[in-house]
């Protein structure tokens, strides 16, 4: 099988090739672990559409085993905020209480540390979706979660924050694309639904 074939394999045809072409890689030993396995069948189901070919599936899988992520510039200055930044701290303090990152109720949980620094929702995932690939969408965060691995989501958030912290500070920029005014993501008060912005902002 090529990798002509590998978007219209079956599944299980499919985990084989991506296997031996992550070996072949050296992304996976030989033998390859039950552990291993199971972290194939996870990315599958990430990728419900599948990939054109398997080489785009390797590429998506080097970016996960990646250590790093690169924002894009505005992207990182929206998290440029003192209560974004405690948020992704509580996260990865979050999972590095959590034994299995499988299964876990991540929407609640997410927005339950988010609404502590006063992050709505929608902000609250976007900014640890951003943390962790640099991309605005992409996998179901049930899935981002166990395919990154706990290493990998604390080092990614903990290189954010250091970025942030050790470069420019919390001071963001006044201008955006365009001279239009510019802002970080704005927490509100724990509670509130208006009012001023949290203390920090």
């Amino acid at each position: 099988m090529d990798d002509s074939t590998f978007a219209s394999s079956p599944r299980e045809r499919a985990h084989a090739l991506l296997a031996e072409r992550m070996q072949a890689h050296r992304l996976l030993e030989d033998p390859i672990p039950a552990a291993a396995h199971r972290w194939i069948d996870t990315f599958l189901d990430a990728y419900p559409g599948g990939f054109s070919s398997v080489r785009d599936a390797l590429a998506a899988v080097a970016e996960l085993r990646d250590e790093a992520v690169t924002l894009p510039a505005l992207e990182l200055e929206r998290l440029r905020h003192r209560q974004v930044l405690f948020f992704l701290d509580a996260v990865s303090q979050y999972v590095d209480d959590q034994p299995e990152l499988r299964g876990l109720p991540l929407d609640a949980d997410l927005t339950t540390i988010g609404s502590e620094f006063g992050l709505a929702a929608a902000d609250a995932l976007g900014a640890v979706r951003m943390a962790l690939t640099g991309k605005a969408d992409g996998p179901p965060l049930e899935f981002l979660f166990p395919l990154l691995g706990h290493d990998r989501i604390m080092i990614r958030i903990g290189a954010v924050s250091s970025h942030i912290l050790h470069g420019r500070g919390l001071e963001p920029i006044k201008f955006g694309p365009g001279g239009v005014p510019f802002e970080t993501i704005q927490p509100q008060r724990p509670g509130a639904e208006t009012g001023e912005p949290h203390e920090g902002s």
